[in-house]
Formats: structure tokens, sequence, C-alpha cells
């Protein structure tokens, strides 16, 4: 079985260790970074662990997860922290280790890597996507989607501790470890250093009212964040990593009671929430997924990489060449070298000589590398574009309800049942779940309501209905025929309110007074439908809930205002 070198840089320590490639940990070892150093040194560091465990294993590659935001594909460091790593920024990891160790070599993220470990060996290993937020001094975040990474456009996709939670902080500043260190030393008036994450939750164990409380403080801003996550991403499974995810008995119990408080039942429920089960190893393991899923995409980067490498040695005819086989790559296989000259304008020549100088050797060889890419390029492009449509997708919901005029139409439904005893709610079958959501949420502000869905149940509503009782008709187009009979019979006695997304539909025409809210369409192909529906929810709740449960009780007083 093939044996990798694995590497994970901390700020604090690096771990290292030789790893088979089922993910299995053969050797395992840390030393202090003393990242204050600099970056140049953490690279000599990792040369010397090299080269010391290179004597006693025969690896096929090297496999590093590092802090510091990462160019993947050139596997160097775009952003470090210079008070955290010094002269880090820019540094070109695995130009370094392939020139010194003459091993492939591939570079991730620390957090991606930890993401990239639990899909594959660790608690999401069955789901199809998952959000993997790490906590500690920090918060991070990667995405995983069908085992694939995605980083966004610039590599910092999931960077979601830098998320504004109010006027001035982040959600690193108020929720990671170091907010909880710095809240409970002010709170004890002792000094930040003496204290660390380990020592708080030891202290919260034993009834530290300080230590509990600044820990409900993090787990009420983290559980924020992470319902933000949800409702934007909608990942099946939600992975904690980081430094706290050894305090899940303590932490998860928690976690669960905030997420129920504030979150919408029937998204919340579908989510599962875990905690890393890789723990300190989750780096070393995840760096070893993204060699091998980096390797199997070898040809695509191979070109990419050779090409943009060697960018200053090729003449203007050989740019021409390389933005050619860029932009065309499914086209290169196809091609003999004289035809591939004609559509270009360069000689054979030219092209010899540029396949020469990006080490590919022959034309032949750049057809055969292109034609592997291309397979590559194909597969990963459907799986990006799958992901690009949902996203899309659940984007649209939130687009149509900022740019829609709502708030007339949920002050409409507001007033009706602030100024009503009595209240039937009447929609089709089809969407029996959403309206008995709707009619809890009701029940549970204080309103006395009841659902009718079934057409037999709506019939003998009509044997029972009279002015005190106010009709809300609920249907997403508004073309059901039965519902728009029924609004008719029951016109002649009391007055109704439709809830519709159709302002020209039967049903906008037949009610007394009419709520326009830009609910998405039901079908199967997607729950888009269910996330408006209760994204509408949320806002009629919280509208509602700005008004006392006493004066929804008080009759007089509701009616008097």
């Amino acid at each position: 079985m093939k044996k990798f070198l694995t590497i994970d840089i901390g700020g604090s320590l690096i771990k290292y260790g030789i790893i088979d490639e089922d993910g299995t940990l053969l050797y395992k070892s840390e030393i202090d970074t003393e990242a204050h150093l600099g970056g140049p040194s953490i690279i000599n560091k990792v040369k010397k662990i090299g080269e010391t465990l290179l004597e006693d294993y025969t690896v096929e590659g090297i496999c590093v997860s590092t802090a510091g935001q990462v160019d993947s594909r050139l596997g160097k460091v775009i952003y470090a922290t210079p008070d955290i790593i010094p002269d880090y920024t820019g540094l070109s990891v695995k130009e370094e280790l392939e020139s010194f160790f003459k091993l492939p070599t591939e570079v991730e993220n620390d957090v991606n890597c930890v993401g990239l470990a639990e899909s594959w060996l660790g608690k999401g290993k069955n789901a199809k996507s998952l959000f993997c937020l790490t906590v500690g001094t920090g918060i991070g975040g990667s995405y995983i989607l069908d085992n694939q990474l995605h980083t966004g456009f610039s590599y910092s996709g999931g960077e979601i501790g830098y998320m504004l939670m109010n006027d001035h902080q982040t959600l690193q500043q108020i929720a990671a470890t170091s907010s909880l260190i710095e809240y409970v030393s002010e709170k004890k008036k002792v000094d930040p250093s003496s204290l660390n994450g380990k020592i708080i939750f030891e202290q919260a164990k034993k009834g530290d009212q300080i230590c509990i409380d600044g820990i409900d403080r993090m787990v009420k801003h983290l559980s924020k964040g992470i319902s933000t996550i949800i409702y934007m991403m909608n990942p099946e499974m939600v992975v904690i990593g980081g430094g706290i995810s050894a305090q899940e008995s303590y932490l998860k119990p928690l976690i669960y009671k905030e997420l129920e408080k504030i979150m919408v039942p029937a998204i919340f429920t579908q989510t599962s929430i875990e905690f890393a089960s890789n723990m300190n190893n989750a780096g070393l393991i995840g760096a070893l997924r993204n060699f091998l899923i980096k390797e199997a995409l070898h040809p695509i980067n191979k070109i990419i990489t050779s090409i943009d490498s060697n960018r200053n040695k090729l003449t203007k005819k050989e740019q021409i060449i390389a933005d050619y086989i860029l932009n065309n790559l499914s086209e290169v296989p196809n091609l003999t070298i004289n035809e591939m000259a004609k559509k270009i304008g360069v000689g054979e020549a030219s092209i010899s000589r540029f396949t020469k100088k990006i080490d590919v050797g022959s034309f032949n060889n750049l057809r055969m590398l292109t034609s592997r890419a291309t397979a590559s390029k194909k597969k990963m492009e459907n799986r990006s574009n799958q992901y690009h449509n949902i996203k899309t997708l659940y984007d649209d919901v939130i687009t149509r309800f900022e740019e829609s005029a709502i708030a007339k139409d949920i002050d409409l439904i507001k007033q009706t049942l602030m100024t009503n005893d009595r209240f039937f709610l009447v929609g089709k079958h089809a969407l029996e779940k959403e309206l008995t959501f709707m009619k809890d949420k009701l029940l549970e502000l204080g309103f006395d309501v009841q659902l009718f869905t079934d057409i037999s149940q709506r019939n003998l509503s009509k044997k029972i209905v009279n002015d005190s009782i106010k009709v809300l008709v609920f249907d997403v187009e508004g073309y059901d025929g039965s519902l728009v009979d029924y609004v008719k019979e029951v016109n002649q006695v009391t007055n109704t309110v439709g809830i519709t997304s159709q302002t020209d539909s039967p049903l906008a025409r037949q009610v007394g007074k009419i709520a326009i809210l830009p609910f998405s369409k039901n079908d199967e192909q997607s729950n888009a439908y269910e996330v408006s529906f209760y994204f509408f929810m949320d806002l009629l709740t919280n509208a509602l809930g700005q008004v006392s449960s006493e004066s929804i009780k008080d009759n007089s007083k509701i009616k008097s205002a």
C-alpha cells in the first residue's frame, strides 16, 4: 500500500506523520512551530522532518495542511496574518518542497483539510453535503459537496469567521475560544494567559458561574452563525471541529437547544449537527485526502501549472499557443500539429519548441495529456454546475423577498389577525404540512385558529362560519377552483383574506383582501418552495412577536389599537 508524508502546519504546532492511502496513520509526532521566526524557518523545519522520516520510509508524495489562505492549485500561501506567521504570505510551499524532495506535493488550507477529513473518514462520510465549522483561536469553515471541496472564486469560500454579526464585531470576535477566554478573564480579573478553553470548561463543569455564563454566551453567538450556514447553504450536515470538538458532551445539548429556539423547525430538523471525530489528526488525514483528489485530477493541473510556471520563458508566439491550449482544451486532442499551427497562425516548429519549454516533451504527449485533462474537466464541471444550479435556486428565494414590497402584505395579515377573535385557515390538502405549521405557530402566539385542507372539511366549515370568524385562504398559485368556489360562498357571510403569489389569479380577484408574497414554485425538483414558505413564516411571526401576549389575549385592547 502506498505511503505518504503528511504535514499539518499550525500557529503553535507542526504535526507530521506517515500515512497510508486508506488514511491510517503509521507514525505521528509534533514539534513547536515557532511561528515568530517566520515562514522560511517553518519550511526549513518541514524539510528536516522529511529528511529524517524518509530515511525509514519510502513515500509517494507529500501532503501539506497549513494555516493561512492557500491557492491550492499553485500550492502557494496567498495570505497569512503577519502577527501570527510573519513572512509566510506569498511563499510557494509546493514549489519549495517539490524542489527539495523531488516528490509530488499538494498544499491546502488547514480548515479545508479538516472538512475533507470529516467527509472522507469522519462523521460526514455518508453525507452528500457538509459544512465543517472549526472553532479555536479563530473560526473557519469549509464546504464539501459530493466529496468535492468548494473554495470559491479566490480560495476564500467558507471564511465564515469574518462574517459581521453586529455593527462592528465578526463571528470569530464573539464566538471563538479567544473571545471566551477574554470574557472570563475580564469577569474574574485575571491574566488571560492563565486561562485556556480546557480550563474554562473544566471549571464550568464544577459549577463556576462565570465560566458557565461565558460558554452560554459563546454558544448563543455560535448558534447564530450555524443558523446562517444552514439557511444559506442547506447542508445535510454541519460538523464542528477545532479545539472545542473535545467538549462535545457539554456543548452539543446547548447548541441544539439554542438552534431549536432560533430556527424554523422544518429546516433545522433536516440538518444534522455533529462534532468532528478525527480530532487532532484531522489536518493530517485531510491533507492526504486533498493529495489523492488532486492526483486524480493531475492531467489538467499539470497542464495549467506547467504553462503558468514557464510563462516567463515563452516567446510572443508561444504565449499565443499557451492561451489557445488553455482556452480550447477539448479541441487539442483532435488536432494534428499541422492543423493546430494553421488555426493559431504559427509554425509547427514553434509548437514543438513550446512543448519542450513546458516540459511536456512532444506534441503527441500534449495531445494525450489534454485528452485526459478534458475528461477530468468534464467531471468537475458536471459537479460544479450541479452545485451552482442549486445555489442559484436558493439565492433566488432570498432575492425575490428582498426585491418585493412585502412589508404591507405582512402588515395586512398581521392586522387581520390582531383585530379579530377567531379564524379559519383554509388551503389545499397538498399543503397540509406547511399550513399545519402555520396553524401551530398562530396557536402558540395565542390566536384561535382552525385549519381546513380536506374538501369535505371545507364544505362542513361553511355551515359554521359567521361574521365573527375571519377566513385566511392560502394558495401559492391562486388557481385552485374548489378554493375559489369556497371563497365565493363564504364572502356572503364574512370577510376573506387571500395569501398567494399571483396578483391576477382567480383567488386574488375573489377574496376581500389580498396579500401577494413571492413564493417559489411548488414542485418535486427542489425544496425552494418550502424555504420560501418558512422564510415568510419567520417574517410573519417576527412581526406578530413584537406585540405582547397580553395584548393578544385582551380583545378590548386589540380592537382599540
